[in-house]
């Protein structure tokens, strides 16, 4: 759920939210005289000139809400600056209320101001007498913090300053130090934690022993399952402790999860229980049991619905996520999805005749009882029809600026259910003002699969279209015949129109991971855009010279968090190196000479299988791992560190962060040296990651992720498959070669609900390129995720909601698998998945 309006195309960082109306007067102020200046992000950073703070330790936040804000930034500020202790704020409100509104991280919000009390001496002065300077003032609760009295003071122990680690997961994560001088993860939850070997100062440790004295009184309720997390609260299963019976809890807390309005959950949870109590005879709306207040959090008591959502009835059932469906069974779930439409449209009139708006219907919001019968949940967002309330909250995909008002925003979301029942992807709707066309394409696809009712097509059209515009643009995807070279040629326009080469922190827009240092890396920086354009042949564009200027200015000035081939700096020296720029990939190269391989993950993504192919590349010229440090070397010492892990599980499967990318390092590693205990060894990882698959039908093999079959690039079956091809070119093997054949056989799923290269249809669509598999299908699906931007084709993030031109999830890694499709796959169109020369 978002905020109603004209969201933005591209999803981007805070600091480049126009909001410089509501910039505090702090903001737009120098800094003073010995005190030095920095912007990071939407935070405002001042330190005293020569400050040398501790790496981590003891740091207090401040909380507020919008009204009090200025206040609690000009106290904490002058406090500060009179006692020399470095500090940051948000610069303005509107950060500040999406900070706190319901889908911002849980982790940030009541965040206003941060201090850095370089003692505990400062820390324990500046708890006491900010205290007393903010006695009164009220905001949201910081969850992973321990609060200092009644006021809106928290504390944590955590870094200081940017250092990282891999997670046991073998994620890349802020770090902090134990005391033997080992990076381990600075936990950033939901709940206030102290690093075992972490110093806790008496005053803190007497705080902490009175926060746990006010949380004794019991809770009347047993959670049991957490079923949504928001940044204004839960929603939880629970068992009522005096009567036994099994309830759902909506959570919210005071001040946050602010809608459009700035109203906060808490006041929307007041109004949800008294429109449920209104519709209590209605077998359509939950019962509610009542409200309770527990510590500083208030909880509506509801009646748990037996059955599930929308969303996951129709992921349960949907022929078309699963292979090759017959007729019978195509048919057999448009009946369902039929009947399923005509309750929810019935449901939706009960409402409507009490005059009552429902507000937000999406699949998430409508249970499937066991009998087939459904139920409307989360009421937080319905009025009544003469209430005069602007909608303050929206699902994209399920609401449309030009039906807002009354019963026409609960229409529309109508047409929207019933075009997702049998295509999940409305989503891409939201991107209508530039594609009104989009729910043509859509519903056309739903009629040639389905033999849908005979109003379908026409209700939907009627229902879904945009106002009239003249001269709309036909899809953003023709229907064939296709002229494929203007297509790739468009999604390279796309992606080059698309660029911001004025920005430091990221040329194309993409997956919001770009802006915690990747705005340079493979999966969704700049490299990985490059390389696809490279790869494709589509560098001939005018503008390629200039990016690849950005390529390497950024690489200059960056400070690599990370090593990895996709996320860091291994990806952005392999394709500076393929770009003829060797000196420049050498250099970017040296970041690599601190990590020590011992305390990496093993993946592909951003671990040592990745790390070890880019030393292979360069050969002599790569510099030896943890030369500061162990001294453990180049990509034969990397092969013999994951050799020694072969016994350990990474906790996850497949190409980019299973055992299939050790095993590709394994086989290259055999390439370049001719031992064949590499190849033992690839066999062994890739046993490891082909136990886990399964057979979905017929002779097929597919990834089984719990309920779910997995067939994408990252973490499903087509990566395995890509890494037992790559052993089978140098070695031939009858079983595996089964094996990856059965994989093969396994990607004619033919709808996937995310079209991008990792994760998504354009992943699968390359795997089958790659693979000899058929590739029609594919480009049909594909097609469904286009969109139009200035004109041209480009594909959204997963999700559907933002646009992204990146490699990992957007339309560079599109133009990659469309040409793989058309032309054949180039040899290293994914790095390192081809033969090294010269070997068979």
């Amino acid at each position: 759920m978002s905020h109603p309006g004209a969201a933005p195309l591209f999803a981007d960082g805070l600091e480049h939210f126009d909001d410089e109306a509501t910039w505090f007067a702090r903001t737009r102020a120098p800094a003073p005289d010995g005190w030095e200046r920095a912007e990071q992000g939407p935070w405002v950073n001042l330190r005293a000139v020569g400050t040398r703070l501790p790496r981590q330790g003891w740091k207090v936040h401040a909380s507020a809400t919008p009204a009090d804000a200025e206040r609690v930034v000009d106290t904490v500020a002058d406090y500060c600056l009179a006692h020399g202790i470095a500090f940051k704020f948000l610069r303005g409100t509107a950060i500040l209320k999406q900070v706190n509104g319901k889908p911002a991280a849980r982790s940030a919000g009541g965040k206003l101001a941060t201090l850095y009390p370089a003692t505990d001496t400062v820390l324990e002065l500046a708890l006491k007498e900010l205290s007393a300077l903010l006695h009164g003032v009220e905001g949201p609760y910081v969850l992973n913090d321990l609060r200092w009295g009644p006021g809106p003071l928290y504390l944590r122990y955590g870094g200081f300053e940017e250092r990282y680690c891999f997670s046991p997961e073998g994620a890349y994560v802020a770090a902090v130090a134990r005391p033997d001088g080992v990076l381990v993860p600075d936990t950033r939850g939901a709940s206030f934690k102290v690093p075992p070997w972490a110093e806790v100062p008496a005053f803190v440790r007497a705080q902490i022993d009175a926060a746990r004295a006010e949380r004794t009184g019991a809770f009347p309720y047993r959670v049991e399952k957490v079923l949504l997390f928001s940044n204004g609260g839960g929603v939880y299963r629970a068992v009522e402790s005096a009567t036994g019976r099994t309830v759902v809890l909506r959570e919210a807390r005071p001040h946050a999860g602010l809608d459009l309005d700035g109203t906060d959950a808490v006041t929307r949870l007041a109004r949800e229980h008294a429109m449920l109590e209104r519709l209590d005879d209605l077998p359509c709306a939950p019962k509610t049991y009542g409200r309770v207040r527990h510590w500083e959090h208030h909880f509506l008591v509801q009646e748990f619905i037996e059955g599930e959502p929308l969303h996951e009835a129709i992921g349960r059932r949907h022929p078309l996520l699963r292979p090759a469906p017959t007729a019978d069974e195509r048919a057999a779930y448009a009946a369902w999805a039929d009947i399923t439409y005509t309750r929810v449209e019935r449901a939706l009139a009960a409402l409507h005749a009490r005059g009552i708006v429902f507000g937000d219907l999406k699949p998430g919001n409508i249970m499937v009882r066991p009998d087939g019968s459904v139920c409307l949940v989360d009421f937080e967002t319905a009025r009544h029809i003469g209430d005069a309330v602007r909608p303050a909250l929206a699902t994209e995909g399920f609401s449309a600026p030009w039906a807002r008002s009354g019963f026409a925003a609960d229409d529309h979301a109508l047409a929207c259910v019933r075009l997702a029942l049998y295509l999940p992807l409305t989503e891409l709707l939201r991107f209508a003002p530039g594609e009104p066309a989009k729910h043509e394409q859509l519903v056309a696809a739903v009629e040639r699969r389905f033999p849908v009712p005979a109003d379908f097509g026409p209700s939907l059209r009627r229902a879904l279209a945009p106002p009239a515009q003249e001269d709309a643009p036909r899809p953003a995807w023709p229907q064939a015949p296709r002229d494929w070279d203007a297509l790739l040629d468009g999604m390279r326009d796309a992606i080059v129109d698309s660029a911001t080469p004025d920005r430091e922190d990221r040329l194309f827009p993409g997956d919001v991971r770009q802006l915690e240092h990747q705005g340079a890396a493979l999966a969704f920086g700049a490299a990985g855009v490059l390389h696809a354009l490279r790869v494709t042949g589509r560098d001939d564009h005018p503008a390629f010279a200039e990016h690849t200027d950005w390529l390497v200015a950024a690489a200059r000035r960056a400070r690599w968090p990370r090593p990895g081939l996709y996320d860091g700096v291994a990806g952005v020296a392999c394709v500076l190196d393929e770009l003829g720029l060797r000196d420049e990939a050498l250099a970017v190269l040296e970041g690599l000479r601190g990590v020590e391989p011992h305390r990496c993950g093993p993946g592909l993504f951003g671990g040592l299988a990745g790390i070890g192919l880019t030393l292979l590349r360069f050969g002599a010229d790569a510099p030896v791992l943890g030369a500061r440090t162990r001294g453990a070397g180049g990509a034969t010492a990397i092969g013999r560190e994951l050799v020694h892990r072969l016994g350990a599980d990474p906790g996850a499967r497949g190409l980019m962060h299973g055992w299939s990318g050790p095993a590709l390092l394994f086989t290259r590693l055999y390439e370049a040296t001719g031992d064949p205990s590499w190849l033992r060894h690839a066999e062994t990882a890739l046993a490891r990651d082909a136990g886990r698959l399964g057979v979905p039908r017929g002779p097929r093999l597919q990834l089984r992720s719990g309920p779910h079959w997995v067939t994408g690039l990252e973490r499903g079956s087509a990566g395995i498959g890509l890494a037992l091809d790559a052993y089978l070119r140098v070695r031939h093997d009858p079983h595996l070669a089964g094996v990856r054949d059965r994989i093969r056989d396994g990607l004619d799923t033919e709808l996937l609900l995310d079209g991008g290269l990792l994760t998504g249809q354009a992943g699968v669509l390359y795997a089958c390129a790659h693979l000899g598999a058929p590739t029609e299908a594919h480009l049909d699906a594909l097609a469904l995720h286009a969109v139009r931007f200035r004109g041209r084709p480009a594909f959204a993030l997963d999700g559907r909601l933002r646009l992204s031109m990146d490699l990992a999830t957007g339309t560079a890694g599109a133009l990659l698998a469309v040409h793989a499709a058309r032309t054949g796959a180039a040899p290293d169109a994914l790095p390192f998945l081809a033969p090294a020369p010269g070997r068979p």
